[in-house]
């Protein structure tokens, strides 16, 4: 005699729930996008990467958010797009503009850190490179003959030979402490 296949030899057998996998929506990877982009960046800038990884990371994340912005119908993701895309471009063009700068070429000498050091000695830093003009101008403040302030250094932190160099220097006498 054949056993019925409808009836089973086990009690009280269950059958195997299904496990149903809902599919990646374009909301859920939109979502998960906006959180993970600013992450990157934030990461690789931490990281000290170059300018160029975080503009190539800005363009890619622009991108990307601008797409799934699109197919999601999601103006969070797509607003988050042109954040950015607008920091790709001022990256873009602050990457630009500092290498224009740094070729623009460095004739001057570093400019010394003279706060502190007598007149005489200041100068002779300065002097080390070439001549140049110094205006010195006392304080009512500060140890005699001291420097407390320079100026006359290029944008760029340097000085040329004939710069005119502004040294601050104090007026007032040390003060000695009697025991």
């Amino acid at each position: 005699m054949d056993p019925d296949p409808a009836v089973s030899r086990e009690p009280d057998a269950v059958p195997a729930a299904r496990v149903v996998r809902q599919p990646v929506t374009a909301g859920l990877a939109a979502f998960c996008a906006v959180l993970v982009a600013p992450a990157l960046l934030l990461v690789a800038a931490l990281a000290g990467l170059g300018g160029g990884v975080l503009l190539a990371i800005c363009v890619l994340a622009a991108v990307v958010l601008g797409v799934l912005a699109v197919v999601a119908r999601n103006a969070v993701t797509g607003a988050l797009a042109a954040v950015f895309g607008l920091t790709a471009v001022f990256a873009a063009a602050g990457l630009a503009l500092g290498a224009r700068a740094d070729t623009a070429g460095r004739t001057g000498h570093p400019f010394p850190l003279v706060v502190g050091l007598t007149l005489a000695r200041a100068e002779a830093q300065f002097r080390k490179h070439g001549p140049v003009r110094f205006v010195v101008t006392k304080a009512d403040y500060g140890e005699r003959g001291i420097v407390l302030r320079a100026t006359g250094y290029a944008p760029d932190g340097t000085y040329d030979p004939g710069a005119t160099i502004s040294l601050l220097i104090g007026s007032k006498a040390p003060v000695t402490h009697a025991h």
